[in-house]
């Protein structure tokens, strides 16, 4: 059956999804001439020049597993043509997050990279804004009360050919994990949209919840959103891997630009009020700027491999609210700058950072920190452009608001604020 209905999807500046539906024949229409939208409603232009226009991009459509009549596919953003002599050859908008990443992308290309990725997609079952168990880090069935809707998201995932390699319960009380197979950055950046998208879907069929939230409820381990990066050469070599030190020079020359830039980084990775109260020691997210061999108390992690094409760095301060073109965008950008430097980083940390932590610069404490470690770093300004202070002027409203409520951070209190402005986004 074809369907009769089109989401049409775009993500806007802080991350958040969008949809306009349209019906089959305005998509067909939309995919050639594309289908305009009033931009100024959702901060990307202002009132007195708000149309901007979607374009389909064709390897992102589906037909919903639960909705036959009704597909989606994903979108880029564009402004339109100021001539009938531009119909057809509309640039992309500047600011839009998509086109963003696009730009950092052609820039690794031309230095002979392949960039890819992998995401660790942590969140919480929930039925009436509660965990769904209490069970354990890899509990079975029948303890782990989750394992059947995540095994529905899992064989969704694979039907819409969304590769993951594995799921299971997380640590603490109806937590869960899935995670996706790597893939070129800008396929994972999108899949990472359709993970949330569907997830979230399939979840409210069963009567549950899904929430990103990173720090839903005090005392108990957050969600984050742990991402893998390598590089590859062009004929399809792990440009990370090293015989003798197990990741090369190149690699340790990447992550040392990540780590110089990581205070900054961290307004895009960890980017709300709540962000920042997982980001505390002793619940297994970092809070130091290092990085280690199989060390999960580091900001950048290297994970045991046994072969070379597995040869990776982890970075754990992201969260599944972060805007994921914008993130991989600044962390690989961070990177790149690494290597033209040829900067190298300190020698790898095998402590606990926790119980070691004053050799350590430290990440933010909140997000008005992070925002303002986001705004002076100059790489970031070059990367984002306009798309900076947009992001800055809107997060920097959100910290306002928190405090007007909350005058005193308390790391370890989990806002009414918060649950209400947070639990439900995707």
């Amino acid at each position: 059956m074809r369907p009769t209905k089109i989401e049409l999807q775009f993500v806007d500046i802080l991350g958040r999804l969008r949809s306009i539906e349209v019906n089959f024949k305005e998509f067909k229409k939309s995919k050639k001439f594309s289908k305009g939208i009033d931009g100024s409603s959702v901060k990307f232009a202002p009132v007195e020049r708000s149309d901007l226009i979607l374009k389909p991009i064709k390897n992102t459509f589906f037909v919903l597993p639960w909705d036959e009549k009704t597909a989606r596919v994903l979108c880029d953003v564009f402004e339109p043509a100021e001539k009938p002599e531009g119909f057809g050859k509309e640039k992309e908008l500047e600011i839009s997050p998509r086109f963003i990443l696009k730009k950092v992308l052609k820039e690794a290309e031309k230095m002979g990279f392949s960039c890819f990725a992998s995401a660790e997609m942590e969140f919480f079952f929930l039925r009436e804004k509660e965990p769904l168990d209490k069970s354990y880090y890899f509990a079975p069935t029948p303890l782990d009360k989750g394992a059947k809707i995540r095994r529905e998201i899992f064989d969704t995932l694979l039907k819409l050919k969304i590769p993951v390699e594995y799921g299971h319960h997380e640590v603490a009380f109806g937590q869960q994990e899935i995670t996706l197979k790597y893939a070129p950055v800008l396929e994972m950046a999108d899949k990472i949209l359709t993970f949330k998208f569907v997830a979230k879907n399939l979840a409210q069929r069963e009567n549950l919840s899904i929430t990103f939230m990173p720090k839903p409820f005090a005392k108990i381990n957050g969600s984050g959103m742990h991402i893998h990066l390598s590089l590859f050469d062009f004929w399809g070599k792990n440009l990370f891997f090293d015989k003798k030190e197990r990741i090369s020079n190149l690699a340790k020359s990447f992550l040392a630009g990540i780590l110089k830039h990581a205070r900054a980084i961290c307004a895009i990775a960890a980017p709300s009020i709540n962000s920042y109260k997982r980001l505390i020691p002793g619940y297994e997210a970092p809070v130091n700027v290092c990085w280690g061999f199989w060390n999960r108390s580091a900001l950048i992690r290297i994970p045991a491999f046994s072969d070379s094409n597995s040869a990776r760095i982890e970075l754990r301060m992201p969260d599944c609210f972060s805007n994921p073109y914008l993130l991989f965008a600044l962390v690989l950008g961070a990177g790149l700058e690494g290597i033209k430097e040829n900067l190298r980083p300190n020698p790898p940390c095998q402590a606990n950072t926790y119980k070691n932590s004053k050799n350590f610069a430290t990440l933010p404490a909140t997000l008005k920190e992070a925002l303002e470690e986001l705004k002076k770093d100059k790489l970031a300004e070059k990367i984002l452009g306009k798309a900076l202070f947009l992001y800055f002027d809107l997060k920097i409203k959100e910290w306002q608001e928190y405090e007007m409520l909350h005058p005193n951070w308390n790391p370890f209190e989990i806002t009414n604020w918060e649950k209400e402005k947070y639990l439900d986004l995707i």
